[in-house]
């Protein structure tokens, strides 16, 4: 659960930006384009503006303070500001993020940088909506003025226009984003102004933003292991606001509750009121009992100032803006060709921010993924029983598991992804499926003339393959070495990367000690090197869920309700049509104990969101089959 305190963020511009007077990069920076994956700054407002503004009929605007402002478009115009204190509900994480995309007029949510900033998350949606239970804040904004662009309606530039790709083309599309628009939505309202708050901060691309000061207090409950009630989460919140804003000076609910001792309160709020005192920017308190952590932090004004009266004397000399609202491009390119292709991309840039020097390799992979076999081609018939057919069986009087040695082949598209699976009618027959594009990015190309080839454990030599025994030692056994290419084959071409396009499972030796193999398809690809590597193995819920599985088969356990606070199972990003993969006879949960057929996959939640299968190899995991295997990043021409 994730509340947290907060109070603006840290400044730091370069110095041809702080040279200018924020009033001026203010306006400056009203219809110019905005990342919404990064902090809400002014100083990410960069590139030329995007919207025609009226530039004949120009005023002169005089902010508070005195301060003049030459030569401004009618088109943009001044009004005062407000005070306001604001206190969340505690909230799931996709519900704080709609919350805090709303006030900044973005449509759905995929979670922006003013929210991972504020909250300290890295920015990884999948894991952080994972990690963190709820997350509240409690703040006071005081806004100065609000500057914000009236052009109705809002009409682009036609160079921006022009520019847009028509068609599907990573490389135009990614260049189109970072040099024409300089990303996804325009500034339209810029709020600067003074807030004291326990709060969040805001997100990416100029629509309307607010130039102000803040103080915020968040509370972020980031585990599962809490069991405080969302109810007196949200009391404890606002009582530690109501000390901090007001130096201590009126003691609180909060600090009574302390005294008294009647009602025990989770010693993280009494540490972040002690570290309080502290000459800081930004304040946090962690406490793993409680499954709690607290920010403070301050944007705008001296955030070094102790007490928040103090630091409320400094906000009129040094503003910040904080409160952007943003008008999506897409919507002002309406019935231009490729406005479409330049949706879905910026969709996905928003949805998993790979790095901006991945994002045309990011944008390469972003094709639709296939099994192979596709569930429809699997046999799901009776076969008849042939004294040839292969099979491996772990203990006495334990069931046999047929081995499926079809070749696997994704017709050249490179692999994405493994898995074991039973396949059959009964499914007692183990296969494994590759997962792979659906077709070759632009950015590869596959040596022609070369053919493809086979490499397996079952190719080593005996001193180099490694048998382990799945259960009873004089049964069968998988060979766990490494399958990758042959270093002799770089000898035969000139440059470039071997990549896996197939697969293949294989049981060789005598029954009942027989030995399962596996085999992977290499494909060339020319021009290419590796830039990084890394292992993954299946994930670690369907170790745990494995081991549940063996004791209620081998015991027979009736399964009840677990009851108690707990972190709900880990999202799993399965392509199956069921979850857990199509539904199997009762029969087949047998067999789960010797066989984990969870998907080891990588895909655009696995930044930068273009891993390749390069290698793989079988292992032993608890008396389990099991995969783990090699992904690979590559660096292109």
């Amino acid at each position: 659960m994730g509340m947290g305190m907060g109070m603006g963020m840290g400044m730091g511009m370069g110095m041809e930006e702080t040279e200018k007077p924020i009033e001026v990069r203010a306006v400056e920076a009203l219809g110019k384009g905005f990342d919404i994956s990064g902090d809400f700054r002014l100083k990410y407002a960069k590139g030329t503006r995007l919207v025609v503004l009226d530039e004949t009929n120009k005023r002169d605007i005089v902010f508070p303070g005195a301060f003049t402002v030459q030569d401004v478009s009618q088109d943009i115009r001044l009004d005062k500001g407000d005070r306001i204190r604001f206190k969340s509900d505690v909230l799931e994480f996709n519900q704080m993020s709609e919350l805090l995309n709303q006030k900044s007029s973005i449509q759905g949510k995929v979670p922006s940088g003013y929210l991972n900033s504020i909250f300290g998350l890295r920015g990884d949606w999948l894991h952080d909506a994972e990690d963190t239970k709820n997350l509240a804040f409690d703040g006071y904004f005081i806004s100065l003025y609000h500057l914000h662009l009236t052009a109705s309606p809002l009409v682009l530039h036609d160079r921006v226009k022009k520019s847009v790709p028509p068609h599907w083309d990573p490389a135009a599309l990614s260049r189109y984003l970072f040099h024409i628009l300089f990303l996804q939505f325009i500034g339209v309202r810029i709020i600067i102004s003074m807030r004291d708050h326990m709060d969040y901060v805001e997100t990416v691309c100029l629509k309307k933003e607010i130039l102000r000061n803040k103080n915020i207090v968040k509370c972020q409950l980031q585990n599962y292991s809490s069991t405080i009630p969302t109810s007196e989460l949200r009391g404890y919140l606002e009582d530690l606001g109501d000390v901090m804003f007001s130096d201590g000076k009126s003691p609180s609910l909060l600090q009574r509750k302390m005294g008294d001792g009647k009602q025990k309160v989770p010693e993280v709020f009494n540490r972040i009121l002690q570290s309080n005192t502290l000459q800081l920017a930004s304040i946090a308190e962690t406490s793993s009992k409680d499954g709690l952590t607290i920010i403070c932090s301050k944007r705008g004004g001296n955030v070094f100032l102790h007490g928040h009266s103090n630091w409320l004397q400094t906000v009129p000399a040094k503003p910040e803006g904080i409160l952007f609202k943003f008008v999506p491009i897409t919507s002002l390119l309406t019935g231009i060709p490729g406005s479409g292709y330049l949706s879905h991309a910026i969709n996905l840039y928003l949805r998993y921010k790979p790095a901006p020097e991945d994002l045309r390799f990011f944008l390469e992979f972003q094709v639709p993924l296939q099994w192979a076999p596709m569930f429809c081609e699997l046999p799901l018939r009776h076969h008849r029983k042939k004294a040839s057919c292969p099979s491996l069986q772990f203990a006495f009087l334990g069931p046999k598991i047929q081995v499926s040695s079809t070749q696997v082949s994704s017709d050249l598209k490179p692999a994405v992804g493994l898995r074991l699976y039973l396949e059959g009618k009964k499914c007692n027959r183990l296969a494994i499926h590759v997962q792979h594009l659906s077709s070759l990015p632009n950015i590869m190309t596959v040596t022609s003339g070369q053919p493809c080839r086979w490499r397996g454990s079952d190719d080593y030599k005996s001193s180099d393959q490694f048998l382990e025994p799945v259960r009873w030692k004089r049964y069968s056994n998988v060979c766990t070495s490494v399958v990758e290419h042959d270093p002799n084959w770089l000898q035969e071409v000139s440059n470039g990367v071997f990549i896996v396009t197939g697969a293949q499972l294989i049981s060789k030796g005598k029954w009942p000690k027989t030995v399962l193999h596996l085999r992977l398809l290499y494909t060339h690809i020319p021009n290419c090197t590796i830039r990084k590597t890394e292992w993954a193995a299946p994930p670690e819920t369907s170790r745990k869920a494995s081991f549940l599985t063996n004791l209620s088969t081998t015991f027979s356990f009736t399964q009840r309700a677990v009851t108690g606070q707990q972190k709900p199972a880990p999202t799993t990003l399965n392509s199956g049509v069921f979850p857990e993969g199509p539904p199997a006879p009762i029969r087949a949960k047998k067999l789960l104990k010797y066989v984990d057929v969870s998907e080891v996959v990588r895909g655009p939640h696995d930044a930068p969101g273009h891993w390749l299968v390069t290698a793989a190899k079988l292992v032993n995991e608890g008396g389990k089959i099991s995969l783990h295997v090699k992904f690979a990043l590559l660096d292109y021409p």
